[in-house]
């Protein structure tokens, strides 16, 4: 199917309209082969509210800055301006991008050229793909409900985040619900009769393949009671309609005798955003990834650094499995109790990056690669080798001061996280 993409055309009226089009051949004709392309005048346009499509502003002649001015706000986000070649079109644009950047309004500037190379043309449209799931991800973002179950761990330090200034800058929805809630609906879980109740279809399947994969004097016992977890989880998502959660989850250690990793893991890989220990910078990070890739993610602490071979060791008690060439479910590394999840990770290319700050305005972004699972006794169950592709890299992580999470993606995002960031 291809994508759609809106040209929004500021034109201005001393220019022949005839020239204006017809000098545009070339471009209407390359787009209209790549998208499901409507072409409207800055004047026409109105987007309808809530169904927003990718539109592009095309500042098709000179004289145009006041009509922009007049009409810009209704292009979507992020605000993407195109020039070509004829018309005062450039001039006029670069006056544009100084207006907005004067104003630290974040637009991207795109041009086609008189005679664009075959290779020039790959790369444009791959930025605007690129742009078009960032418009996505801005979307998602907006509409996202956030379940902060129980607040931040103690040892979350640096990682306090100021939620009022990023919902009324992005839109998304913070609710903060008591974990007790989270505690009642697992210990009510035998007596529960409705949609998430431990007789259901899902979780009889689930308890009985993943009581073949217990491990370390782990029992059947404890993958029900990990089971009862996942089901007191999405009780909550249901309640609260929810987009993405985070647990302080060493705190349903105690009062529940079991752990959330498996239930958070299996809720990643179903398109739920699941974090651990409260951490909103790791959870919005995997947030984003969510919206902008549609792909799950490894949160995950580093727990060693070799500057000599350029990696880092990262290791966690859940992962998402869709990850996995194969598991085991061992027991909670620093509780010995419950369900964790020993993954062994697939190899190869993987972007190492998170969002940080009390602002969450910054990032930290490289491409790298998993070379080994390793199998370190004293590391959280699921570990692997991350091999920075320079010192330079591994320097940069050093000093991002973003805290002791980080979130790993399958594949080379660098690029579409740093437009994302450029934009954000």
């Amino acid at each position: 199917m291809e994508p759609n993409l809106t040209l929004v055309v500021f034109a201005s009226t001393l220019h022949d309209n005839i020239s204006v089009s017809g000098s545009r051949e070339s471009l209407y004709s390359d787009f209209k082969q790549r998208y499901s392309l409507k072409i409207v005048s800055a004047q026409e346009y109105e987007p309808i509210k809530g169904q927003e499509e990718f539109a592009i502003a095309f500042i098709a002649t000179g004289g145009t800055e006041q009509i922009f001015l007049s009409h810009w706000q209704k292009i979507s986000r992020p605000l993407v301006i195109l020039s070509d070649s004829f018309h005062n079109s450039l001039a006029a644009s670069l006056e544009i991008s100084t207006w907005l950047n004067n104003r630290k309004i974040k637009h991207k500037h795109l041009n086609f050229p008189i005679n664009p190379s075959n290779e020039y043309m790959d790369n444009l449209h791959c930025e605007i793909s690129i742009l078009s799931n960032v418009h996505k991800a801005f979307k998602e973002i907006t509409n996202t409900r956030v379940g902060l179950i129980g607040d931040a761990s103690p040892w979350l330090i640096s990682s306090d985040v100021d939620k009022f200034s990023l919902s009324s800058r992005l839109g998304v929805k913070f609710l903060d619900i008591p974990i007790s809630s989270l505690e009642e609906k697992f210990h009510n879980m035998d007596s529960y009769n409705g949609r998430y109740a431990l007789n259901s279809n899902e979780s009889g399947n689930l308890i009985n393949q993943y009581s073949e994969l217990v491990t370390g004097g782990r029992t059947t016992e404890d993958i029900v009671e990990a089971v009862k977890m996942y089901n007191a989880i999405k009780q909550i998502v249901q309640d609260n309609e929810l987009n993405a959660l985070s647990i302080k989850c060493f705190d349903i250690i105690g009062s529940c005798n079991t752990t959330a990793c498996l239930a958070l893991s299996i809720l990643n890989d179903k398109g739920l955003v699941s974090g651990c220990e409260g951490d909103v910078p790791t959870l919005w990070s995997m947030i984003i990834a969510r919206s902008l890739l549609n792909k799950p993610v490894f949160m995950a602490n580093p727990s060693s650094i070799d500057r000599v071979s350029n990696t880092v060791d990262f290791a966690h008690c859940t992962s998402p499995l869709s990850f996995a060439n194969t598991f085991t479910l061992p027991s909670h590394y620093e509780s010995g109790i419950g369900i964790g999840v020993a993954a062994e990770l697939l190899l190869g290319e993987y972007t190492l990056f998170k969002f940080g700050g009390e602002s969450l305005d910054q990032m930290f972004c490289v491409s790298g690669r998993i070379i080994e699972n390793t199998t370190v006794k004293e590391r959280c169950r699921t570990q692997v080798k991350f091999l920075f592709e320079s010192t330079e890299d591994i320097d940069s992580f050093i000093n991002s001061h973003l805290g002791n999470h980080m979130v790993l993606i399958p594949g080379n995002f660098k690029k579409e996280l740093d437009t994302f960031y450029e934009l954000y």
